[in-house]
């Protein structure tokens, strides 16, 4: 909502684990340090803990991207299994295929790959988030997993990262065989102060919002003093200050903005002040919409854009039709599974396909971008996705058919069409997308009919100005894209989705092109 008002290229401070944000205080530092000294010693059990919202699955993520391509890993994220559905998890990581359904089989199936792999000079790693959820019988099985080993070292390394009172389950006299391995250990705990200043200016500069935006010396104080330390709830309140400030038109985030973010956090009663500010703005922006209707009629036309001021952003939200919105689903394990598995060239050629398939007609441009799922939703067109996950070394690929309130419907490989959580989709994605739109020979290249298009195309938007780049410019920062005033395969890409005309929508409302 508030990226490109910022500058940003993305929101800095959003709640998904995304390695790229990890700041290595010092307390992170020394627990990824816990983590390799544990996988190089290949002796027993890597515990890492803390309290919730302290980074640890960011971290874990950090950690799986440093390894090499001769570690093969199984990622556990959602650990309430039985022993045999984490059996099954384990070798489902691992590609291995198991004989029979039995423990044994499994557990003989892995044995032989662990002894294959380290014959093969290559390193295996088991790591297992949220392990405080493992009940006593898995947690028993996960160390007898870690009895497979020769007479000098271990054949798979076990990292365990849990909330703080995985500590306490571990102290357990029916555990103590599993306490007794941990080789490693480590407790994060809250950020300093300074830790806490340096957080949030490292993740505004990563986000790419250095010299653009930033937070006083109180505001920072504060944060620190309503956070705890705690990185999420750091993000949170952070968020919601940079949300303020947008609403009010600050690029300077003071204290008062910050305490009132924390108020609206913590659901506080004295947040009431703050809402009310906010239906002031939205009473004054509604009105000022309907006088704009009478007055700048084809502007309004156009689907919304990633705003370059506050009033641009309140209708984006008005262009679906109305009716019931499908319940989101909370979780797609089969998303998982197939994001997993799916082959990175395959499946890039495969949602091209489905995603030019939705056109009926030959598209023949296309452009990559560095988005977001609100800017995807203004633009309003089918695009493909580039997707993570901390399973694999690369990146894969699905189709983004259709995003229906807090669900999505994608299509991943050959597979039939899927509906899961929007938030689950935007957890694994890179931001990278690919769109593609039909486009005529003479608009690819410079010449009076693509020069001709664009001003028809931009006037439509109510971008007029006797100055094409200028025009072009103004565009652009609506839009959220760079505003270099040239008409590139991006900006072309923007102009399309977002004039008038029947076409594939992501809102679902379609035209026959």
């Amino acid at each position: 909502m508030y990226e490109s008002w910022y500058g940003f290229t993305e929101k800095p401070f959003n709640l998904t684990p995304d390695p790229k944000y990890l700041y290595l205080s010092q307390r992170h530092a020394e627990a990824f340090a816990h983590l390799e000294f544990g996988r190089r010693e290949r002796g027993g059990f890597i515990l890492i803990t803390g309290e919730v919202g302290t980074g640890k699955t960011t971290l874990a993520r950090y950690f799986l991207s440093k390894l090499g391509s001769d570690t093969h890993t199984a990622v556990i994220l959602y650990p309430a299994l039985t022993a045999g559905e984490l059996l099954h998890a384990i070798l489902d990581d691992l590609r291995i295929q198991a004989e029979g359904e039995s423990k044994k089989s499994l557990v003989d199936a892995l044995h032989r790959f662990l002894l294959e792999a380290r014959a093969a000079g290559r390193n295996v790693v088991l790591l297992i988030d949220e392990a405080q959820d493992l009940s006593a019988e898995v947690l028993e099985q996960v160390r007898l997993i870690s009895n497979l080993e020769t007479d000098t070292e271990k054949l798979i390394q076990i990292i365990l990262i849990g909330q703080s009172e995985l500590r306490e389950i571990l102290e357990r006299h029916d555990l103590r065989q599993l306490a007794q391995r941990v080789t490693a250990r480590y407790h994060l705990s809250p950020l300093s102060l300074t830790e806490t200043e340096e957080y949030v200016r490292h993740r505004i500069r990563v986000a790419g919002g250095e010299g653009k935006v930033g937070f006083t010396g109180e505001a920072l104080g504060t944060v620190y003093a309503r956070s705890r330390g705690v990185p999420r709830l750091i993000n949170l309140i952070c968020d919601r200050a940079l949300l303020a400030g947008y609403v009010r038109g600050l690029r300077t985030i003071a204290a008062s903005l910050v305490r009132e973010a924390a108020e609206e956090v913590a659901g506080g009663s004295t947040v009431k002040a703050f809402r009310w500010h906010h239906g002031l703005i939205a009473t004054g922006l509604a009105l000022a919409l309907v006088l704009a209707a009478f007055t700048l009629a084809p502007r309004l036309a156009r689907a919304p854009a990633d705003p370059a001021s506050p009033p641009a952003s309140t209708p984006s939200r008005q262009s679906s039709p109305p009716g019931p919105v499908a319940a989101a689903p909370r979780h797609s394990e089969q998303l998982e599974d197939r994001i997993r598995s799916v082959p990175r060239n395959a499946s890039f050629a495969a949602a091209l396909t489905r995603i030019e398939a939705v056109w009926r007609q030959p598209v023949f441009a296309r452009a990559t971008l560095r988005t977001h799922l609100d800017q995807l939703r203004r633009l309003d067109i089918p695009a493909v996705l580039e997707m993570f996950h901390p399973s694999r070394r690369d990146t894969c690929f699905l189709a983004l058919l259709r995003l229906e309130g807090g669900s999505a419907v994608v299509v991943v490989g050959h597979e039939p069409e899927m509906t899961v959580p929007a938030a689950q989709v935007d957890a694994l994605w890179t931001r990278n997308a690919v769109l593609v739109w039909p486009e005529a020979d003479d608009l690819q290249g410079d010449g009076a009919r693509r020069t001709a298009w664009a001003r028809e195309a931009l006037g439509r938007l109510g971008f007029d100005d006797a100055d094409l780049q200028t025009a072009v410019s103004r565009f652009q920062a609506d839009a959220g894209l760079v505003p270099d005033g040239l008409l590139g395969p991006r900006t072309r890409a923007a102009l399309f989705a977002l004039s008038p005309g029947p076409r594939p929508r992501l809102s679902g409302n379609r035209g026959a092109p």
